[in-house]
Parts: structure tokens; sequence; C-alpha cells
């Protein structure tokens, strides 16, 4: 047998007419492209263009795989890694790494992969023409029905003639779509705050062909933040415009398929970080919701998943309004006892249709039965409540500046909700290491982690008033007041549930993907957390604090790149920890010169610096604060008698207490070479929607009757 050459070409390269390094254990090329590499004999050249193949060694062209795709002369058609845009730009070889190639990362550089746009199509179907089913009842495979050539986004709509996702022009075709949806039921549909779609019902509305243009639109907006949301913001500012344009002339028809698009909108302002637009389109959403009885049970006979959509959207939109009003009660919209309707149930049940009992918001005596049915954001509905509850008395002490330890009865009231609250939890949702390693490569990851870090978020609210340097502190001159024992009381714990929160997300980071970590408001959460523990660590200690600082600020590194606020928290808190080492830094350099300071105490008056006002009832980076900041207005709220705090102050006051407690946190920060979930290559090809044909009855503005502006009927069910 002839002996192989350097300079010879296999059987492949040589067909398609690229360079062979000529390795006879197989080419650099067919290893990259999974063919059979296999070389011809010597005296097989003229052979070969005759077309007699002689291949030499194991590789033999009979084994070879089946054929879906070749080319006109015969070759198959295979696809390597697709290089990433700067590669591309610059002609170099990219290494198709996630979430950044080799070039990309040693340069510094925004890695972003072009979408896949070589459609599958069957070769059976490539020379037959493909009717469209038009029976509704049989469901329509994506992969044979007809493919149009893909054209440029539109860059003018009108909605009022649109009556089919095909007539809209969203985007080129609809694989396009279907990655949007799956982004939005993967990552958004998963913080329970907002999993109020049904997504089989999405889907069968998405693939018939029936899905509101307006709604879909909405949907694919909002997961376009989890689908490189630097390179859409073109098509997506535009989607936006094109639905504030259409949106508010559908208010009138007071039906449940236009509040869905109104609370889809809401949500779309909270992730565009549109605070004027949000305090507006909630009072909107809360009043048609309260108009079409949302907040009370429907006597109709209708199917399961209606009603637990309709369930779901109330307490979505009463969610959003604890979190917006911040404990006021002048800008509350939902109160708890106009809320007549059963809690959410578990997921589970309302993905698969299986009818359940719940429970209600407050019980007046609790049956196990039907709490087993409660799903995760049946609770934290119940916490938002009571955290709504803990800011409410908070910031009505800070108000009236009045002694919080006299009001310790209303503060030990809400201590006890709070652990009862835990301790109903079922086992599935305690907080556990074993309930966090099932979660943590799945959807249920992010619920978990709202849940118990909102639960520890509750006692750090109620008890943060007695650290001094915040904004949310009593002032001084209250703080004075308070007996020593019991200020230090507060801040041991809400220094402790600050720990338990570090400790929880130093768990995630060591052993879950922190890409299904998307709330927002773990953002606002890792804030208040990392200012409580730099106000009340003891740096002579240990080097805690810059390890909790950093495993606050790791814990963000996904919600930053999807959301501009939680990036902007971010980059404060890394600030801060720039901030602690050049503390440290000079104080070990100047020790000598510093006798009666000590570490602890430069530090803090290093933050005292900053010229943080203290008594203020707005947090840093809440919309309330937003709102006044835009509008150039002071906290102007009203000093009101708090009348249920009590007048005595028993003289028997303890010592004070030790603040630190004994905490070993083993953090450690997010691995960069695991691959980025989100990128559009990793979307299945299921999709989604919620699509109900419902209509209302019109409503006489002069009759204090409520006629039945529930929906009437339900569609395909």
């Amino acid at each position: 047998m002839a002996e192989v050459t350097k300079k010879q070409t296999c059987l492949q390269c040589r067909k398609r007419k690229v360079r062979c390094d000529g390795e006879i254990s197989g080419c650099s090329n067919c290893s990259r492209l999974s063919f059979d590499c296999f070389f011809l004999q010597a005296q097989s050249d003229l052979a070969g263009e005759a077309g007699v193949n002689i291949p030499l060694g194991q590789g033999q062209a009979t084994n070879l795989r089946h054929r879906t795709k070749y080319t006109i002369g015969g070759i198959e058609r295979r696809r390597g890694l697709r290089a990433c845009r700067p590669c591309r730009a610059s002609k170099s070889r990219c290494s198709g790494g996630l979430p950044k190639c080799r070039h990309c990362e040693q340069r510094g550089l925004d890695c972003q992969y072009l979408p896949n746009k070589r459609r599958k199509i069957p070769v059976d179907s490539v020379s037959l023409p493909v009717e469209k089913n038009t029976d509704p009842t049989v469901s329509t495979s994506p992969g044979i029905q007809p493919l149009k050539r893909p054209e440029p986004v539109r860059t003018a709509m009108n909605f009022s003639q649109l009556r089919s996702v095909e007539d809209m022009g969203l985007a080129p075709d609809k694989m396009f779509l279907e990655s949007h949806i799956n982004a939005y039921f993967e990552y958004f549909h998963t913080i329970p705050q907002f999993s109020f779609l049904h997504q089989a019902s999405f889907l069968r509305g998405f693939h018939r062909d029936t899905v509101d243009p307006l709604v879909l639109r909405c949907v694919c907006g909002i997961a376009s933040r989890f689908i490189s949301p630097k390179s859409n913001e073109i098509y997506v500012s535009q989607w936006l415009e094109e639905v504030e344009a259409q949106i508010w002339s559908r208010t009138a028809n007071m039906i449940m398929q236009n509040l869905q698009l109104i609370v889809l909108l809401l949500c779309w302002y909270s992730l565009e970080r549109k605070p004027s637009h949000i305090w507006t389109t909630s009072a909107t959403a809360t009043r048609m919701a309260f108009g079409i009885r949302l907040n009370h049970e429907t006597t109709d006979e209708m199917p399961f998943v209606l009603k637990e959509s309709r369930r779901r959207l109330m307490w979505a939109i009463f969610m959003f309004d604890k979190g917006y009003a911040g404990g006021l009660s002048e800008l509350t919209l939902c109160a708890a006892n106009t809320i007549h309707i059963n809690l959410p149930c578990e997921q589970r049940n309302f993905d698969l249709d299986i009818p359940i009992d719940t429970s209600v918001l407050e019980p007046f005596r609790q049956c196990v039965d039907l709490e087993k049915g409660v799903g995760i954001m049946g609770h934290i509905t119940r916490l938002m409540n009571i955290r709504h509850a803990v800011l409410e008395l908070t910031k009505k002490i800070i108000t009236c500046k009045s002694n919080p330890y006299l009001a310790r009865d209303g503060i030990q009231d809400l201590d006890s909700r709070l652990s009862s609250f835990a301790l109903s939890l079922p086992n599935h949702l305690q907080e556990s290491s074993r309930n966090l390693l099932c979660r943590a490569y799945t959807t249920n990851l992010t619920g978990y982690l709202s849940l118990h870090t909102l639960w520890h978020q509750c006692y750090c609210d109620l008890y943060r008033m007695m650290i001094p340097g915040i904004r949310e502190s009593v002032p001084e001159s209250v703080r004075h007041e308070v007996p020593a024992a019991y200020a230090e009381h507060c801040r041991k714990i809400c220094l402790q549930h600050a720990m338990e929160m570090c400790r929880i997300w130093s768990d995630t980071l060591r052993e879950a993907d922190l890409s299904r970590l998307t709330d927002p408001l773990i953002g606002i959460y890792a804030y208040q957390c990392a200012h409580i523990i730099a106000s009340l660590w003891d740096l002579e200690h240990d080097d805690t604090l810059k390890i909790s600082l950093q495993a606050t600020a790791s814990i963000l590194e996904r919600p930053a790149m999807i959301y501009p606020i939680v990036a902007e928290i971010q980059s404060e808190i890394k600030s801060m920890i720039d901030r602690l080492d050049i503390v440290t830094s000079f104080y070990h350099m100047h020790k000598d010169e510093m006798l009666s300071q000590t570490l602890t105490s430069a530090w803090r008056s290093s933050l005292r610096q900053q010229g943080v006002q203290e008594g203020q009832t707005t947090s840093k980076f809440s919309l309330l604060e937003f709102l006044q900041n835009q509008n150039g207005l002071e906290d102007t709220n009203t000093v009101e008698e708090y009348s249920n705090i009590a007048t005595e102050v028993p003289s028997d006051a303890a010592g004070p207490t030790e603040v630190n407690p004994a905490v070993t946190l083993d953090l450690v920060t997010p691995s960069s070479s695991r691959p980025g979930l989100l990128d559009d290559e990793f979307w299945s090809s299921n999709v989604l929607e919620m699509n109900f044909d419902m209509d209302g009855s019109q409503v006489d503005p002069f009759s204090r009757i409520f006629e039945d502006w529930s929906l009437v009927s339900a569609s395909e069910e």
C-alpha cells in the first residue's frame, strides 16, 4: 500500500476544494465537521478522476451516515461553529466559545453571535407544494408549513387591519418569534410575579395563528431582554411605540384580554425602567381589574385554567401595587380586604390543567388541605402583603419621628407573622441545601430564591431603622431616646438576616446555574443587604465583610446583563468594595498615627462622609425615589398621629448585646466557563401564548349596579 505523504489531500477536502493538513488519523476539517476522513491510494489519483474511489484505512465511503442535504454537485452540507460579529468583522478565526470566544475574551470585546437563519427543509418536501392546514383541530407541525423568504422588519404598521401573526410582519419568519416566545417562558415567566400566562394555550394560539398581534409584540419585546438586548434595541423600541399607539384605544372595552395586554405592557415598562409610565399604567390596570370583578371569584362555569388565569392576573396586579406603594397607604390601590379570591395554585396544576382548591390571602382559620394547593406565587403574594405592613409601620414611625421602642408591640406582632409564615411552608419549599440543589439547574430556581430572599428582607426592613448612617434609619435625635439594649437587639437581628441572605447567595453561586436567576427584585434586596452589612460588621475580626460584598455583587451578574437598574446597583456595590480596600490599605499604612481609631471606626467614618440623610421614607433605586428626583419633589409625607404606639417605657433595660454573630461563609464567585444559555442558539422549537376571545358588555357610567363585566365565554375550550 502506497504511503500517504503530507501533501496528500483527503477525499472530503478534495471535493470541497479546501486546504487539508493531511493527517492520516483525520484532518482538522473533517474532525471539525464530523466527517469520516479517508485518503486515496497514490495510484488512484487518476482513478479518482474517473469516479473510482479506493479508500485507505478504516474510513469506508459506504459507512458514511445517511445524507439528508446535498449540494447540486452531491457534496453534503455541514456547517461548523458560526463566527461572532467581532471575529467576522476582523476576519479572525473564531473559537465559537460561549459566552465569549477566545478572541473577544482576550481583547475585552462584546462577543455577539448572529442568529442562525438556516432553516431545516426536508428533502422530500422541497419540490412539492404544501397547503396550509385549515382544520383547527389538527396540530400543524412547523416543519411542513410553507416557508417564506425572510423580509426586513417593517417600519410602519396599521394594527387596525391586522388579524393574524402572518399579517403583522413582526419578524422575518416564525422561527424568530419562537425564539423570543421560548425565552419569555424560560426566563421571565418563571418569576412568580409574572406567571399569569398559560403556556400551552399560548403555544396553541401561536401555531394556529390566533394570537393578538399586540400581545405577541409585548411578549417578544419582554423576551428581547434575554436575547442579545443590545443588538435588539432598534426593533424593540419600535415594537414598544407601536403597542403604545394602539393599546389605549382598547381600554374602553373592559375585557380580560385587554387587561392582560395592559399588564404585559406594565411588565415591559418595568424592564425598560419607565417610572412615570409604570405609575399611570398600574393605576389603569387596577381600575380595570376591579371593573371586571377579577377581585371576586366568578360564579360562571368555566374551565379551571381560565379561572386560574383570572386569579393570577389579579394577584400580579396586587403585587405590582404593593411593590410600587412602598408601604404608603395613600398610594395603595389594591387593599388586602378588597381581594376575595383564592391564592394561585401550584404551577404544575396550572400547566397541566389539574383542578385544585387553594386558601385565601388571610384565612380566619388554617385549613391543611387548602394550604397544600397553594403554589410559590401564592406564598410570595402573602409575603408581599406582610412586607407592605412592615413598611407601613416603619415609615409611619420615621415620618412621625416616634420612638421605635414604644412601637415594639407592633414590631413583635409582625415578627411573629413572619415566623409563622416560615413554619407554614411545605417541606419542598423550606430553606435547605437539598431543596436548592433540586432547583439549581431548573426553571424553579428563581421562584425559590425570591421566596427566601424576600423573607429575610422583610426582617431587615423591620429592624433596619435602628442602624445609624442609612436612609431608612430614624433621625439621630430619636435614636438616642431608644434604650441601648433594644437598639442593639434590633441591629443584631437585622445583621443576622442580612448575613443569611449572603449565605444563600453563596450557595447559589457554588451550586446553581446563574442564568436561571432573572428576578430584578434581587438587585433591590442585594443593595439593602450590602449597606446593612457594611454599616454593622466589625472589621477587627476577619475579612467577612469584603467576602460578603463580593458575593452580593456576584449574584447580580446575570440580572445586571438584563436590567439596567440592577447594573447600577451592582456598580455601586463594587464601588463600595473598592472603597473598603482603600480605607483598609490607608489604615494599615498609617496605623501608628491612628492610635485612637480602629479599622471599623475608620470605615464607618468613610461611610458617614457620603452625606446620607437619615429619616427618609424612600429607598434609593425605588420607584418613589425616582419619581421624586424626576419631578424635583422632596419627601413631603404628612405627619400623622401614630395612635398604636404605647406610652409606657419599661425600666428593666438589659445591657448592650454583641452585634457580630458567629457566621462562617464559604463564598465563591461565578465561573466564567459556563455556557451562556441565554443565546438564541439554545432555544427549542416550542412556542407559547394565552389567547382568550372574550367579550364585555357595555357599561352604563350612571348605574351603580354592576353588570356582568367578567368574561362571557372562553375560546376553543
